[in-house]
């Protein structure tokens, strides 16, 4: 079945999510909103290169980019800090 591949995609991507999050250390890395628009955009233009809606599969990475960034954020927060010197 076609949509369980497509799950499965999404939780390889989310695998990747959580390896690139170790090299992050704040709140900008994570949100990159510069990156996460660019994707976005990209996103469309490569649906309207399938003859698929541009909207609505910008929406779909919208969505899907914000809950990525919420993880990323729960991974960051439960990191352990390291002492910042003086």
């Amino acid at each position: 079945m076609i949509d369980k591949e497509i799950i499965a995609l999404f939780a390889k991507r989310l695998e990747y999510v959580c390896e690139i999050v170790k090299f992050k250390n704040d709140v900008e890395s994570v949100v990159a909103q510069d990156r996460k628009n660019h994707v976005i955009k990209e996103r469309g233009e490569w649906a309207v290169n399938q003859g698929l809606d541009k909207d609505t599969f910008e929406q779909i990475y919208r969505f899907l980019l914000d809950h990525n960034i919420r993880k990323e954020m729960e991974m960051l927060e439960k990191r352990p800090q390291t002492p910042k010197g003086d």
